[in-house]
């Protein structure tokens, strides 16, 4: 979608600051009006970073996933936070302008460059964080010119680095910088969510000694939460995965497979499963919830496996 698109620089923009309101906290954004000269140069830092995506490697968004270099990752939009709700805001027509009066300056979260193009998808750059420096009168500044320093006037000034964190067209955001994207959105918290749905899902049935600490580990941990995301997705292909997932299922399967290293407390029907919280064995529940434990057809070898596509 990207290469179709003309060279950014010579194309118009829609420039907004985006915060929270400070009176209802809600979304909001403000029209930032700019000179042709400055409207050229934002354009141009946003054909800067579409060449760079355009040359990049991909790969899908995951909890526990690193970004090499080279390579950007994306997620859907549906799926990422609040970003739905952000693009609804930028692109609103009546925006307020961004002045030296508006009440939400320090809330500001970010700046977005959007691009409508004729025939083309809409496409949206988004900078996180950058600062508004408010020089009120009873502050000086001082501006350097030459070797010679003078008094800057109070201005609001919004420092704006020459590239973007994430580029949003055709329903999807990609982005390099993971952590600044899921703050940003609050990807995190709907992730966070999502995964206290899926634990509690799969474990209603189950008996576990230490739960409480697991419940805490798998919805903030983001190893323990792309668990709980590869586990939804067993949940959401196959209605049967949850109910497989008992006391008696779980039990035999360990007994019969000690490799498993999952401690029993109890006995008869007051046994209940040990989570043991140490970094060596605390993912050993959630694999064998997310069934890990697989055994070779051809060796009879007893396999861990943390990627896996069922056949047939």
């Amino acid at each position: 979608m990207l290469k179709g698109l003309p060279d950014l620089a010579a194309v118009g923009l829609n420039f907004t600051a985006v915060g929270a309101d400070p009176t209802t906290g809600s979304l909001t954004g403000w029209r930032v009006n700019l000179t042709p000269d400055l409207a050229g140069e934002i354009a141009g830092f946003a054909q800067k970073t579409r060449v760079r995506l355009e040359e990049a490697g991909l790969l899908p968004y995951g909890p526990a996933t690193l970004v090499p270099l080279q390579h950007w990752m994306y997620v859907s939009e549906a799926e990422a936070g609040t970003l739905e709700l952000t693009e609804q805001v930028v692109r609103m027509q009546d925006l307020l302008p961004f002045t030296e009066k508006t009440s939400g300056a320090v809330n500001l979260t970010m700046v977005a460059a959007r691009f409508n193009i004729p025939n083309e998808p809409p496409v949206t750059f988004y900078r996180i964080a950058d600062s508004l420096l408010q020089m009120k009168k009873s502050i000086v500044g001082l501006v350097r010119v030459g070797g010679v320093y003078g008094k800057l006037e109070s201005a609001d000034v919004l420092l704006l680095k020459p590239v973007f964190d994430v580029v949003v067209i055709g329903g999807f955001a990609f982005f390099t910088k993971k952590p600044t994207f899921e703050r940003a959105f609050g990807f995190l918290a709907e992730l966070e969510k999502q995964s206290l749905r899926t634990f509690e899902a799969v474990t209603d049935k189950l008996e576990i000694e230490g739960m409480e600490d697991l419940r805490n580990a798998c919805t903030s941990q983001p190893q323990m939460m792309a668990k709980m995301a590869s586990i939804k997705r067993s949940m959401d292909a196959d209605p049967d995965y949850a109910k497989a997932m008992t006391m008696e299922n779980l039990i035999g399967y360990i007994e019969k497979h000690p490799h498993v290293k999952i401690e029993i407390s109890g006995k008869g029907k007051n046994r209940k499963l040990v989570f043991d919280p140490k970094p060596t064995h605390r993912f050993q529940i959630v694999k064998l919830l997310d069934d890990d434990f697989l055994r070779s057809a051809l060796t009879k070898r007893e396999y861990e496996a943390g990627s896996k596509t069922q056949a047939g």
